[in-house]
């Protein structure tokens, strides 16, 4: 990867003869840059561009360049890839559409490229791509004229797109430090960028815009490591529910792709962000910032409508109001009147206003906070009005200057200048170290809570998962037989769980009343009676189950009923056998796996029973998950105060469906090819928990 962005020697296939306006001229535009290494023009019908000799072919040039960039037509890549191959090229960026991207035939062109690659040891960007850029060696391979930046970021860009690239202003804190579009991604992908970007001594931050992914558990495993060291900031696009597809689990309708993606990036300790304006503050909070150590931030506002807005996001964020450090108050009001109230918010503009000494009040309230061991970073709101009669309230960043020296530490400094003229003080403001400029108290606030969140990524702990006992006896017939039939439900699936040590409620089978009655002897009252087979997945729109059975004759009356119900809705379906069962008691719960094809196995738990997919209350990690994974999937949810009771019900025992969702977890590891497995309800009582019932899909 290092040669891709920093090449002694480069050859451009495909450069037009034409130079200046709308020629998109290569190695014009790499010259603009100030590219300093050996350029080699490759177009047979030219001898001369920008002052360079030119070759017919790239077998021509005195040398084997250390990168080819291939920009001609797409019928003309393959051949010009050959070439390379035989010149001894082995780093190639192919800009040319076309490709995936395009038709079939562009599908099978590019196919044949990734063949010759892997054939011949040579890795390819693109292609439908701009390739590489790199400010810190003036190396630019994009087709679009830039700028030569005076100032850039150590921020290195990953992209599907070029126009991220091109538009720093819009999506970046400051022009990028390094670029690399990925394009199709037919061989050099996400992986190996943040393979080199993790090792990259001149990259402090990682932005990320993302559609899709194709070595998505490879990814999060590298980005996991990074990312103790390292923050990464992902943009990823398409989240629209349009995306997810109904399966036939309810595991598998409920978890939705983009979900998914949340989980996995916060696995991998990774900050996304949603939109434009987040992505452009969160690296700009990440390279002036760096990381907040706490939640406890102080507000310092002129305006107190202004802070109220900035309190709402608070809580949003993750973020909480600190308390106001002792003895500030009296600071502030000494000499006031008593009715003035000092709080956080600090409201400076009444106690400036009659003290008459504004400047000095923000000075005071801002150094209470920034020597106060009780808050981790400030926000402050205050006028950037450009009027020679607002003098002593415009420029304020002397005084932020002044208090940082004084306090002597990096706390975040989060900065709103509001006003007519507020860009005007963005450069002033960020002159002062650890202070970011924002363009609204919201944005500032989500500011502080990237960095805060980087500290939390930087500083979690280890997964800590377990390892359990199989009984290989009864579980390796049983996942053969899955894989053979594709499917296990009812005492099948439920025999496979137990063989991971999931406990499952006691049941059988019958094919008829006579053989009901039989089995029941073996029970202990009260029953729960199902229909059972594959026509019978949703039991409820049956008819098809009936608890608290209390006697045989009530057993009985269930039988008649459910057949009766059955031919009432479907008279030609026929009813094979029935699944009887011990009642358990308690509140019940969804728990799950799905496989998601970009991140491999999710777990799920959540709401069980009929009204799963109605209020749709769950939560989801990245398989393996431990303990506290499943403690915390289990306390996320929207149920999980009625399981620790409420209005004098007797709490759930909440360690029985966690060490459930850690076998299940196990399991999921053990078993990879399982597509789907839908355990509902699990049955979550006051002393442990068992499943009722369980379907697994391969």
């Amino acid at each position: 990867m290092h040669t891709f962005f920093d090449p002694e020697s480069v050859a451009i296939i495909g450069v037009p003869s034409s130079t200046g306006p709308g020629s998109f001229n290569g190695v014009e535009t790499m010259m603009r840059y100030g590219y300093k290494g050996r350029m080699y023009p490759i177009n047979p019908k030219a001898k001369e561009i920008c002052g360079l000799k030119v070759y017919q072919s790239v077998l021509d040039i005195p040398e084997p360049a250390d990168l080819a960039l291939i920009s001609v037509g797409r019928d003309r890549v393959v051949p010009a890839f050959q070439r390379c191959i035989k010149a001894g090229v082995r780093r190639v960026v192919i800009v040319s559409q076309g490709f995936s991207d395009a038709d079939e035939r562009g599908r099978e062109l590019q196919d044949e490229i990734v063949a010759l690659a892997r054939e011949n040891g040579v890795r390819v960007i693109g292609p439908n791509t701009m390739g590489v850029l790199n400010n810190f060696r003036n190396f630019n391979t994009g087709f679009v004229d830039l700028p030569v930046p005076k100032r850039f970021s150590p921020v290195s860009l990953i992209a599907q797109t070029g126009f991220i690239q091109v538009a720093p202003k819009d999506y970046a804190y400051q022009q990028w430090g390094k670029v690399i579009d990925i394009g199709n991604t037919c061989d050099v992908d996400f992986v190996d960028a943040l393979e080199y970007f993790a090792d990259d001594p001149e990259t402090k931050v990682i932005a990320i815009h993302m559609e899709g992914i194709k070595r998505g558990r490879e990814f999060l495993e590298i980005a996991s490591q990074i990312t103790f060291n390292k923050p990464i900031v992902v943009f990823k696009t398409g989240r629209s529910d349009m995306g997810a597809e109904a399966a036939l689990s309810h595991t598998g309708s409920l978890v939705g792709e983009d979900a998914v993606a949340d989980a996995a990036f916060e696995r991998a300790g990774i900050i996304r962000v949603k939109d434009t304006v987040e992505f452009r503050d969160a690296l700009r909070a990440l390279v002036r910032f760096g990381e907040m150590k706490g939640p406890d931030i102080g507000i310092v506002t002129v305006t107190g409508a202004g802070g109220i807005m900035a309190i709402d996001v608070c809580e949003e964020m993750g973020l909480k109001l600190a308390s106001v450090p002792e003895g500030l108050p009296d600071m502030l009001k000494k000499g006031l009147p008593e009715w003035l109230s000092v709080g956080n918010p600090l409201d400076i503009w009444p106690i400036g206003m009659i003290g008459g000494d504004y400047r000095g009040a923000v000075g005071t309230a801002l150094h209470g906070c920034l020597e106060s061991p009780d808050i981790n970073g400030v926000l402050m709101i205050i006028p950037a009005i450009n009027s020679p009669l607002m003098a002593d309230f415009a420029d304020l960043s002397p005084i932020v200057q002044n208090e940082r020296n004084k306090a002597n530490n990096q706390k975040p400094i989060a900065v709103f200048p509001y006003g007519d003229d507020n860009l005007l003080f963005f450069d002033r403001y960020e002159t002062v170290s650890g202070v970011a400029s924002f363009y609204s108290a919201e944005q500032a606030v989500k500011g502080l809570s990237v960095a805060y969140k980087a500290f939390q990524s930087k500083n979690r702990k280890a997964l800590q998962n377990r390892k359990f006992t199989i009984n290989r006896r009864k579980a390796d017939p049983l996942i053969e037989r899955g894989r053979n039939e594709s499917s296990l439900t009812g005492e099948e699936a439920l025999e496979l769980l137990e063989a991971f040590g999931i406990p499952v409620a006691h049941g059988a089978y019958a094919e008829s009343l006579k053989e009901l009655e039989s089995a029941a002897k073996g029970f202990v009252y009260p029953l729960v009676l199902k229909l059972a087979g594959p026509r019978f997945l949703h039991k409820s729109e049956w008819g098809g189950v009936r608890t608290g059975i209390e006697s045989v004759e009530e057993l009985r009356t269930a039988y008649d009923e459910m057949v009766a119900n059955v031919r009432r809705i479907d008279p030609e379906a026929p009813v094979e056998y029935f699944h009887l069962q011990e009642q358990i008691a308690g509140r019940e719960l969804l728990l799950g796996l799905k496989q998601d094809p970009q991140f491999g196995q999710v777990i799920v738990c959540g709401m069980g029973g009929i009204y799963t997919e109605v209020f749709k209350d769950i939560a989801r990690e990245i398989v393996p998950i431990d303990g506290a994974i499943a403690e915390k999937m289990l306390t996320s949810l929207k149920m999980y105060p009625i399981l620790r009771g409420i209005r004098g019900e007797a709490p759930t025992d909440t360690a029985a469906p966690i060490e459930a969702l850690e076998r299940l977890s196990f399991m999921a590891t053990e078993i990879k090819d399982v597509a789907e497995l839908d355990i509902n309800p699990f049955m979550a009582g006051e002393r442990g928990g068992k499943v009722v019932d369980a379907r697994i899909l391969w």
